[in-house]
């Protein structure tokens, strides 16, 4: 657990059918981050100069088609070149990281690497960071271990289930022995909805012996489909040919991810904060990776695929939380591995912001 105080959050309430957006932020805003944690402001966060470098052609087109190029320019002042550096001590204390990266065909995979605090170890100058491989329980059948050998293109989700405070590094990565040296490209703190509150603990991670038992498949059968409907959350990674890989956190009741049939995973998009990283990278390549942790069995799911969006839908049940926004994933590969035995997650409660469904 971390020994820092715990973030002030203000949200305005619960989700309902009427749309809010993000409050808040963790570690404050980019000019205020550091007097949130330190007295340190001898150094700034570098923000993105204008909405047209921050965001590029897919993500002002998401934006666009929801209405909500405004919230997004507002929210883009937190984006910066380098980590916040309020978030520093946080950054330093993470056990586990969530992870995007690109195998040799240009498919992207999300996945999970969970560590030990100081793992993770930003510069100075908050420009770069340094992933101690490790200190890392490797997953053998994870294709992450493969692809930072031949792409640089990283995106990094830090995100810490019990205080419900989430940061993003995207980045360039390069393999330089047992560490993997990144710099950050794009970095901002996400407000904490939809993030269930959980106790993960998995002692000298690094010792652990490697995971090789692993199934795999094209077609998803009965046992991982019965672990995506029993799913609350899952990780989500995409990318972008220029602006590189990203990883993102969706969190839902249980259910939240249904299956249509053939492979299909059909899934609701609540509000966030607009900038449609995400979707915005969708529009571009639809080359998606998910990946649905079981912490309470001590298993990881893995599925690559194509995503495909759907725009201002009926939703009578309120399944969006008033978006009217679904997408929909079409599997064509998975991965389904054993997390470290020693591995303990104790589930607490359920984010308050989820959509009321009727």
């Amino acid at each position: 657990m971390s020994s820092m105080s715990p973030p002030s959050f203000r949200l305005d309430r619960p989700a309902s059918r009427a749309i809010i957006n993000c409050g808040p932020l963790p570690f404050g805003s980019p000019h205020r981050s550091a007097q949130f944690f330190s007295n340190d402001r001898s150094r700034k966060h570098r923000p993105m100069t204008t909405s047209d470098t921050l965001f590029h052609e897919g993500e002002l087109m998401a934006q666009r088609n929801a209405g909500e190029r405004d919230i997004a320019e507002r929210n883009g002042a937190t984006v910066g070149r380098t980590i916040v550096r309020g978030a520093l001590p946080f950054v330093r204390q993470q056990k586990t990281a969530y992870a995007a990266s690109l195998d040799r065909n240009g498919q992207v995979w999300a996945s999970i690497l969970l560590g030990e605090p100081g793992f993770l170890a930003p510069s100075d100058d908050a420009a770069a960071l340094s992933v101690d491989l490790g200190k890392v329980a490797r997953l053998d059948a994870d294709p992450f271990w493969e692809n930072i050998r031949h792409d640089a293109r990283i995106g990094l989700l830090l995100l810490e289930p019990q205080s419900r405070r989430r940061l993003k590094i995207n980045g360039e990565a390069h393999l330089e022995s047992d560490r993997l040296e990144v710099q950050v490209t794009k970095s901002f703190p996400i407000c904490p909805r939809y993030i269930h509150r959980r106790e993960i603990t998995l002692p000298h991670p690094g010792e652990a012996a490697p995971s090789s038992t692993a199934s795999h498949g094209h077609e998803l059968g009965p046992e991982q489909l019965a672990l995506i409907g029993d799913a609350d959350t899952f990780f989500l990674a995409s990318a972008h040919a220029t602006r590189g890989a990203d990883c993102s956190h969706r969190g839902g009741p249980r259910g939240f991810v249904r299956h249509a049939g053939d492979g299909v995973l059909r899934i609701p998009d609540y509000n966030g904060n607009s900038m449609f990283n995400s979707f915005g990278n969708f529009l571009l390549n639809p080359q998606a990776g998910l990946a649905f942790p079981d912490y309470e069995r001590r298993r990881v799911l893995q599925l690559a695929g194509t995503v495909e969006m759907m725009w201002n839908q009926s939703d009578p049940a309120g399944l969006t939380g008033g978006t009217g926004r679904f997408w929909e994933f079409r599997t064509s590969h998975w991965i389904e591995s054993e997390l470290p035995a020693t591995l303990q997650a104790k589930f607490i409660e359920f984010s308050p912001f989820l959509p009321k469904v009727d």
